[in-house]
């Protein structure tokens, strides 16, 4: 009796995940200001406003390049949310 192994039909944990519809992409804009609410309480004014800076410069910049190529991916992709490393490198280095 200690050695068989029990059939069960319990659901298992991503059973149902291919039948699932895709998540969007959240504007860049969203995304950022979510971040620095998130940020904000951590931070003393001045760290704030040069966050703030940075993220600016990020939106109007690389940041806008990586949203298209995260929409494009999105495209093609149901999991679009699965990057790559040197991507999750690059903006962490930001």
């Amino acid at each position: 009796m200690e050695n068989q192994v029990f059939e069960s039909s319990e659901e298992r944990t991503f059973q149902y995940q291919s039948s699932l519809p895709s998540l969007p992409v959240p504007a860049l804009d969203e995304s950022l200001k979510k971040y620095l609410d998130a940020v904000k309480p951590f931070l003393n004014h001045k760290e704030y406003q040069r966050t703030e800076d940075i993220v600016k410069k990020f939106e109007h910049g690389i940041g806008k390049v990586l949203h298209h190529k995260l929409l494009e991916r999105a495209k093609v992709k149901k999991n679009w949310g699965m990057l790559s490393s040197p991507l999750i490198i690059l903006v962490a280095l930001l």
